[in-house]
């Protein structure tokens, strides 16, 4: 395409041209006034040739003007051309770059120093662009979801796979929640957006206070459990005695009346040595030792807590299945005597949730450097409100239940460093018999010792 500065110096020869040919036919003879004529539009021809370049030396400069921005080049400036116009021109093109390198500081400082926070708030954040797409997790969200920023920069949040990413999805604008997931783990969650260049963009915060809310209700059940035990105690054992010392006196009573007599103080006594228990249980909790670790053969624990409930489980019509792993391969490193009061637990757990006619599989497998244990039952599973709370001191689902075992289970395998979750299972309909509920699996990985000795 012709350049405009080409088209006007052509238009300015081809009109000159004309004019003198038209001077050749219109002027009678070559004298003064023919020269005079010529002289004209020769000048005439400079003064359009230097004020086109005049006009279009502005436009010299849009190209390098294109250049610096294209470069973002924002400290170059231009100098004086002696021409007044011109001058103008480079004078607010250098305020505007001026304006743009000092605006440019500001927005890399602002930039600097958010993502210095980024890196160091302990809190994890999400940032997605318009379009609902992640496209930054800081460390601390790549730590706490166990996955890199790269790998799910340009995706929807269900790219990452974690147990809270589908209750992070339902967070609406402005709503802020508590999400537990199946370890019992606890998240303050809150979605929330930004404005940026005119639109709209979200981001989620995410704060895992597992580890406070623990320790705020371990400190707070160990306070009442000291009062609690320090007042039954007391009043127990005093009325324990009295109670067994009312007994001699049976003798005295009508005989008649003595079998209801005795009866009644021996309910009253077991009454009372069950609260006892009770406040026991409590009171071990409170006083959970630190794990001694040694090495341990899980088939050998299952088999002897199989044993425990062999008598409870068919009572109940409940069938108990083990594990096939070899035993010399089921070896871990644990507290030998608090594994096995989680095996206890989890397995009571199992049998409650069922009541009566199920199953109780139990699985061991190498997973890597893991070794799996899995409990499934056929009970009727995990509903969501209780899958918040499973895990909650006191919490229970049972109508004569006291939510100590799972606690006492998440005291243990916390201390022990172990992962463990609990979930519903789903069993494929193909393999599920027409009366069995998909039930749930209390799931432990343990760091596998390998093949080794066998205690």
């Amino acid at each position: 395409m012709m350049r405009l500065s080409t088209k006007l110096y052509l238009l300015t020869v081809i009109l000159h041209s004309l004019l003198l040919v038209a001077a050749y036919w219109f002027v009678d003879k070559p004298g003064i006034e023919f020269i005079a004529v010529e002289v004209f539009i020769v000048v005439s021809l400079g003064l359009f040739v230097l004020l086109i370049r005049k006009a279009m030396s502005p436009m010299q400069f849009l190209d390098l003007f294109k250049d610096v921005l294209q470069e973002q080049e924002y400290n170059a400036r231009f100098s004086k051309t002696h021409s007044l116009e011109l001058d103008k021109l480079m004078a607010l093109f250098n305020q505007m770059l001026q304006q743009l390198y000092n605006e440019r500081l500001k927005l890399g400082d602002r930039k600097g120093m958010l993502h210095q926070l980024m890196n160091a708030i302990p809190s994890g954040i999400i940032v997605f662009d318009y379009n609902d797409k992640i496209t930054q997790l800081n460390p601390a969200a790549e730590k706490l979801l166990g996955i890199a920023s790269a790998t799910v920069e340009s995706k929807p949040l269900k790219a990452i796979e974690h147990a809270i990413t589908e209750k992070l999805e339902a967070l609406t604008t402005g709503e802020s929640q508590l999400i537990s997931d199946r370890t019992g783990k606890r998240y303050r969650c809150h979605r929330s957006n930004f404005r940026d260049r005119g639109f709209d963009r979200q981001f989620i915060v995410i704060v895992e206070i597992t580890d406070d809310l623990q320790s705020s209700e371990k400190n707070t059940y160990e306070k009442l459990i000291r009062l609690m035990s320090h007042e039954v105690n007391n009043t127990m054992a005093a009325t324990s005695s009295l109670l067994k010392s009312c007994l001699y006196y049976a003798d005295q009573i009508d005989p008649e009346e003595r079998e209801d007599y005795e009866n009644a103080m021996h309910l009253v006594i077991e009454r009372t040595d069950n609260l006892n228990h009770f406040m026991q249980d409590f009171a071990n909790m409170v006083r959970l030792p630190k794990p001694s670790l040694e090495l341990c053969n899980l088939q050998h624990l299952l088999l002897s807590t199989a044993r425990l409930f062999e008598v409870q489980l068919k009572e109940v019509g409940i069938k108990l299945t083990l594990p096939v792993l070899a035993v010399e391969q089921a070896q871990v490193m644990a507290d030998r005597n608090q594994l096995e009061q989680v095996l206890i637990n989890i397995v009571k757990n199992a049998k409650e949730a069922i009541g009566k006619e199920g199953q109780i599989d139990i699985e061991l497998a190498i997973d890597g450097k893991h070794l799996c244990l899995k409990v499934n039952d056929t009970g009727s599973g995990l509903t969501e409100a209780s899958a918040q709370d499973i895990f909650t001191p006191f919490f229970t689902t049972k109508a004569e239940g006291q939510g100590l075992g799972l606690m006492l289970v998440r005291e243990i395998l916390d201390a022990h460093g172990l992962d463990f979750a609990l979930y519903n299972r789903q069993v494929p309909s193909q393999v599920q018999r027409a009366e069995e509920q998909n039930g749930a699996c209390f799931e432990i990985r343990f760091e596998w010792v390998g093949e080794g000795l066998s205690l």
